[in-house]
């Protein structure tokens, strides 16, 4: 009997320990346009000097994401400037050293090490993903 009760407690404390070890999954999904995004991150909204507005956001496979409109058009899809990211976006307006930008947009690296940018030129060419150094 004495030996019945360890392995039932043996493998209660194994089955445990597996669910405790599992992680949960701890953000919500909202669906925005024609993508479904991770809710707690948000959605930065920018306004360009030419007229087009901007949304940039994480999708659920944790991408950045962008999607502009225009006065005379409607929303375009999303789409991807690349890389894997585990906090909202953050807007840079302050481009030092990049005088031909207009803004960045930020977000921390997956294992939480350190921020990237991407710098948007005024002709909506970008810099491509790069280390923050800071201000």
């Amino acid at each position: 009997m004495k030996r019945i009760r360890a392995v039932v407690l043996t493998a209660a404390v194994i089955a445990g320990t597996a669910v405790a070890a599992t992680p949960a999954h701890a953000e919500s999904w909202c669906q925005r346009g024609t993508g479904t995004l991770i809710c707690e991150y948000g959605v930065a909204p920018w306004n360009t000097d030419r007229g087009v507005r901007m949304e940039f956001a994480v999708g659920t496979d944790y991408a950045a994401y962008v999607r502009t409109k225009t006065a005379s058009t409607s929303w375009s899809n999303w789409s991807s400037p690349g890389g894997k990211w585990q906090s909202s976006i953050v807007l840079d307006t302050n481009p030092q050293g990049y005088r031909n930008c207009e803004f960045g947009i930020m977000a921390m690296g997956q294992g939480a090490k350190n921020y990237w940018i991407n710098w948007y030129a005024w002709d909506g060419t970008r810099t491509g993903w790069r280390p923050w150094t800071g201000p």
